[in-house]
């Protein structure tokens, strides 16, 4: 698809649904055009040490009008291969085309989604604390996206810089254009990247993310002589109304203006091709035409007609839209204006009542965290974006026991969040000699002096002579954590 194809159905999409968030344009998207794509449910019940997942799968296309239920597509068959590889032994069930996998779990959870999980419950007399944490596809080394985009940046910027040259290259001034787009424009593209990225990054923890970080590159490329305050309101207007070659007319405007044309003059002759998308795209072609790009794709195509007689003929045109379309979207997400869909992911993590700390929503009616995300299509080596992660943490103090052994339940929260990974960090003789210890303690009965005077075997009454020496002893941390507590 050409990039001023797409900036129309941007365009129109965006006039539409520009009060709605983004998350919830591919949800309508998806509805509306019922384009094919992958549905995951991950379905998580902790059962002590072991955490049991389910995970329900499909590939579907739009949903049937009168039943209400997704037109289910063929599963890819290498994925479906992988997955059941990844569970028991019979874990895998279907419906027709609509896949069941199941399986217990212990620390690591199964990539079966794309990604990595794993599971921890520490489980003490106090009380226990459950870690759930997972990945979902994308990319997560945030360094090599980066420079990824940068490199991007610089291969677009070098090829407008040569195709204004063929066009502008004799013109006054011409010059300062390329000044322009060598350093200021190879610059902002680089910035204009990371804002958009980090406005998607953000939009996932924010509600009007979207929206912010949409006034600020719109105030970035005002302040770096894109657009006029005279120029706002018309652009604005013509914009939300669909008609693109009002960007094409700020364009044009633009490059007069880096070619030292004064603001009051008209358009030399020489930009009238800016203004018209056909013939600009026809320049554009005739350039690529000369280039590596097109050199590149030349051979590629012969290698394949000697394998397929019958290919049809290469097509400057093709390979033009195919280069910007990398280029493009190597800077900005065209995601969901673009032939496939990114795939849905819904985690569902039973619990008796809300973690103490999570990044999903708690659905009180079914007793459920909940995680609703869009991911990245087909999970591969190539992901532009970065990943999702669902993440909970639960604590669960033993008030029974708490109550019997230090007068009542004290222990709770964060405390016992930190006092579970202490005691889980003990060796077994060490952790035997307090669980005992703790087991036969009993409150009243000068139980403080009791837990004044517990030592590990071979631990002496204190380390050093001078205070500033001091170092504490391995049973002062529970002791006084616990006596904090009671107080």
């Amino acid at each position: 698809m050409r990039i001023m194809e797409k900036l129309r159905i941007f365009m129109r999409r965006k006039t539409a649904l520009r009060k709605c968030r983004p998350l919830v344009w591919m949800a309508i998207v998806l509805v509306l055009t019922g384009c094919p794509h992958n549905e995951y449910i991950v379905q998580l019940q902790p059962r002590g040490t072991a955490i049991e997942r389910t995970l329900v799968f499909f590939r579907e296309d739009g949903v049937n009008e009168k039943t209400r239920l997704p037109n289910y597509n063929d599963f890819d068959a290498d994925e479906l291969k992988a997955i059941t590889a990844l569970y028991p032994a019979h874990g895998l069930t279907n419906e027709g085309k609509r896949y069941t996998a199941r399986g217990e779990f212990t620390s690591a959870l199964p990539g079966d989604v794309g990604g990595a999980g794993s599971y921890t419950n520490l489980s003490t007399s106090l009380g226990e604390v459950g870690f759930y944490v997972e990945r979902f596809r994308g990319n997560d080394d945030m360094a090599a996206l980066t420079e990824r985009r940068s490199k991007v940046a610089d291969r677009l910027t070098d090829l407008l810089i040569g195709w204004s040259r063929m066009e502008l290259g004799r013109e006054p001034g011409y010059n300062k254009l390329r000044e322009f787009l060598h350093v200021n424009f190879r610059r902002d593209l680089k910035n204009f990247s990371e804002y958009w990225w980090a406005g998607q990054l953000v939009n996932g923890y924010k509600t009007n993310a979207a929206e912010e970080f949409g006034v600020r590159i719109g105030q970035y490329l005002f302040e770096h002589g894109y657009f006029t305050l005279g120029e706002l309101p018309s652009l604005v207007k013509d914009i939300s109304g669909g008609d693109s070659k009002a960007l094409m007319r700020l364009i044009q405007r633009l490059v007069a203006r880096k070619m030292g044309v004064p603001e009051a003059a008209s358009v030399p002759a020489s930009l009238v091709f800016l203004a018209d998308d056909t013939v600009m795209e026809n320049s554009l072609d005739k350039y690529i035409a000369g280039t590596d790009f097109y050199r590149a794709a030349l051979k590629k195509w012969k290698a394949e007609k000697k394998r397929t007689p019958d290919l049809k003929p290469l097509q400057t045109k093709d390979v033009a839209s195919d280069v910007l379309d990398e280029m493009v979207s190597g800077l900005v997400d065209f995601t969901m204006f673009s032939d496939g869909e990114p795939d849905h992911l819904t985690v569902r993590l039973s619990l008796p009542s809300a973690p103490d700390h999570s990044n999903g929503r708690w659905d009180d009616a079914v007793k459920q965290e909940v995680w609703d995300s869009f991911i990245e299509g087909g999970g591969g080596t190539n992901a532009v974006h970065l990943p999702v992660t669902c993440y909970a943490n639960w604590i669960r103090a033993d008030e029974g026991f708490q109550k019997a052994h230090i007068g009542k339940a004290a222990v709770t929260g964060d405390k016992l969040l930190e006092y579970c990974l202490w005691r889980s960090s003990l060796d077994v003789q060490r952790g035997g000699e307090w669980d005992t210890f703790l087991a036969n303690l009993q409150p009243g009965g000068g139980w403080w002096r009791k837990l004044d005077a517990f030592r590990f075997s071979g631990e002496p009454e204190q380390v050093g002579t001078n205070d500033q020496q001091k170092i504490p002893l391995p049973s002062a941390y529970p002791r006084e954590l616990i006596e904090k507590a009671v107080e």
